[in-house]
């Protein structure tokens, strides 16, 4: 049995009845297990509340009716986000910055590292919990500093 977490996309593109999306949805396994980060369902409210015309009580619908699991923000996915985070500064910040530890108190912006905050907190819960993420978004940058067990796929 295969369990999922499914990015903010992947969720919109199935409310929306994209064929790609029902089409891989339909391949999986009956017993697989699809998880609801906390954070996307954030990202949905926020959707919701800066787009009047969203219809958010069917969206809310959907997704209660496909039963996810929904996955909180714990010390554990904390630890494993602060990780990312860091590779991601060494990796792709300046050299020449002055990189002390109570400097990083103020971070260094999702923009200047190239990544967008939100998907390093999804795909930290992944590896956290061992799940496969399912995404259309490249994240290339995120992806190039996870570890090797990070199981994932684009759909498209």
């Amino acid at each position: 049995m295969k369990s999922y977490l499914f990015d903010t996309n992947i969720w919109s593109e199935w409310f929306r009845a994209e064929p790609f999306v029902l089409n891989r949805i339909g391949q999986l396994d009956k017993i697989s297990k699809i998880y609801l980060s906390s954070v996307v369902w954030g990202e949905v409210i926020y959707g919701a509340k800066a787009n009047k015309a969203f219809d958010f009580k069917s969206y809310s619908g959907f997704i209660h009716q496909s039963k996810p699991i929904i996955l909180p923000i714990d010390e554990y996915v904390s630890d494993v986000y602060g990780e990312l985070r860091a590779s991601l500064f060494e990796k792709y910040i300046q050299k020449g910055k002055n990189k002390r530890p109570e400097q990083l108190i103020d971070p260094v912006t999702a923009t200047e590292i190239g990544i967008d905050e939100n998907d390093l907190w999804i795909v930290a819960q992944a590896i956290t919990y061992n799940l496969t993420l399912v995404t259309n978004d490249k994240m290339r940058r995120i992806f190039s500093v996870t570890p090797k067990e990070l199981k994932h796929e684009i759909w498209q």
